[in-house]
């Protein structure tokens, strides 16, 4: 007794416990009986159930919106991947018709320059570039291993990019004919035998002079590779000239040239070998 007074709560939960037991065990000898005990076991059985089966409904509910939920968590992320798979399809879609017509320009240069079997060619990435020259001077990702040399000579499918200054196993440094330190030779395309020099303009252009004073040079005029210099064969698409000057220091004339190749943007180069 004195253990259940000191103990109220304790107590009160362990006679219910008990009262329940008892009401579980009498219901379930007397159910179903139509006596007076039978029925009243019964209603109390009923009482004593609606609760649990109210709260079975319960968790039933939230375990099947807890099992839909982790369906459509599933099926998100099945849709998720299959959604980057086909952006990447895309993406190598729009990749694969951008190198066709890399390809297809790049024939028509070479055509255009008729080289014909006399080089391999070699496609390469643009990897890096020097920060301090803009596209003056970049590093491709081919190198000695795939037959690239020092001075090799670089494309892309709208002319003349450059040459290589040094080559490593797998990658290569290319200065390009917009730097003020690299020298091109050039035959005017309306009549070869007007011939010239150019370098880079310090602006992303070219500049040079006719070794011809009589030659009758006009803006709008297209500019190809010559055989002065050594480096790069005859008939590469350079640029077209956008000025012609009077030097009156000498009896040449200075042009003004505008590149065919698209430096700002360079992605894909070839080399010759």
């Amino acid at each position: 007794m004195r253990w259940i007074r000191k103990h109220t709560g304790a107590s009160t939960i362990i006679a219910v416990f008990a009262a329940l037991l008892i009401l579980v065990l009498v219901s379930y000898q007397t159910f179903g009986e139509s006596n007076i005990l039978g029925r009243a076991a019964g209603r109390a059985l009923g009482v004593i159930q609606t609760p649990f089966a109210q709260a079975a409904r319960f968790l039933d509910e939230r375990f099947s919106v807890y099992t839909l939920s982790n369906e459509l968590v599933r099926e998100n992320e099945r849709l998720r991947v299959r959604v980057e798979a086909l952006e990447r399809e895309l993406s190598e879609a729009r990749l694969s018709g951008a190198d066709l017509t890399d390809l297809e320009k790049l024939s028509e240069a070479l055509n255009y320059a008729d080289i014909g079997d006399d080089y391999e060619l070699v496609t390469a990435d643009v990897i890096g570039l020097d920060r301090s020259s803009g596209f003056n001077i970049f590093t491709i990702n081919v190198g000695s291993e795939d037959g690239v040399s020092d001075d090799s000579v670089v494309i892309d499918g709208d002319g003349l990019i450059g040459r290589v200054m040094t080559a490593s196993e797998n990658t290569a440094k290319v200065i390009s004919i917009i730097d003020e330190t690299n020298k091109v030779g050039f035959q005017v395309f309306r009549n070869l035998e007007w011939l010239g020099m150019l370098q880079g303009d310090g602006a992303g252009g070219l500049t040079g002079y006719m070794l011809d004073e009589t030659a009758a040079v006009r803006e709008g005029d297209r500019l190809v590779t010559s055989a002065i210099g050594g480096f790069y064969p005859p008939g590469l698409m350079i640029g077209k000239v956008t000025s012609v000057e009077w030097n009156h220091d000498s009896p040449l004339k200075t042009v003004h040239v505008e590149p065919a190749a698209y430096f700002k943007s360079i992605r894909k180069v070839t080399v010759l070998l």
